[in-house]
């Protein structure tokens, strides 16, 4: 839902022939997304307000709480309807995640993809399966990981800074997810495991065009227990170093222990 949000602000603003030089849509879409189901109008709206920008001034854009209105307006339109049914809760919710994340005195990318693949190993597995004995996965995996990610941060960093995004344009290619904390982005690249471990090199050369000496790879395996891959926990290239999270989403039965 918050990619879907970000691709439609970002193809509204276009359609407009709006030049959205510092990611005002995505940073309107991360609030609309967090914020919007629990944020009385008033009070959202002076949110939104505080977004810093150049959009506005750019674009000979004059009267801005008109132009936030009608944004807003066309998003409620089109999504708060799904917010109100909720359509858009990770599974089994994020208490737990949330807590522990709360605790820390500082977020890092480390603690938080590490709740996450335990959130995604203790509750999420069926999400990726349309049969797990057949080994038959879902279409576009990736789409699905990329969801429950923005699904899962939303719970977890409730009341917490921190921005997501869909997909960076990162020199000829796109990084799957960036998230951004006290202005340092962090590059999150993700593979489905199905037979060979591809992903590093992909990585470490966004890593070089975004100028970042570290980068996370979440790897999700749906191999057959019998053939799992033991993957290093981290990788060091010419680019720096890469973290590897792999997240079991084809796990051996109890029964069979």
């Amino acid at each position: 839902m918050l990619f879907t949000i970000q691709t439609y602000l970002e193809e509204y603003l276009n359609n407009r022939n709006c030049i959205d030089s510092d990611g005002y849509a995505v940073r309107l879409a991360n609030i609309y997304f967090y914020d919007r189901s629990s944020t009385d109008s008033p009070q959202f709206f002076n949110k939104v307000g505080r977004i810093k920008t150049v959009l506005f001034v750019n674009n000979n854009i004059g009267n801005r709480k008109g132009f936030e209105k009608t944004l807003i307006n066309r998003l409620d339109k089109r999504f708060k309807k799904k917010f109100n049914q909720n359509e858009i809760v990770f599974p089994g919710g994020t208490d737990i995640e949330r807590l522990r994340i709360q605790r820390l005195p500082k977020i890092t990318i480390n603690a938080l993809l590490n709740e996450f693949k335990s959130a995604i190993e203790s509750r999420s597995i069926d999400a990726f399966w349309i049969s797990r004995t057949q080994g038959n996965l879902r279409q576009r995996p990736e789409k699905i990981a990329q969801s429950l990610f923005a699904l899962f941060t939303k719970g977890a960093l409730m009341n917490r800074s921190g921005i997501v995004l869909r997909e960076i344009y990162s020199g000829i290619g796109f990084v799957d997810i960036g998230i951004i904390f006290s202005t340092i982005l962090h590059l999150v690249e993700i593979k489905i495991l199905t037979s060979e471990f591809t992903g590093p090199n992909q990585l470490e050369q966004y890593m070089k065009t975004e100028n970042r000496c570290e980068g996370s790879l979440l790897v999700f395996d749906s191999l057959m227990p019998d053939i799992k891959l033991q993957l290093p926990s981290v990788l060091s290239t010419e680019a720096g170093i890469i973290k590897i999270y792999q997240v079991d989403i084809n796990p051996r039965p109890p029964s069979s222990l």
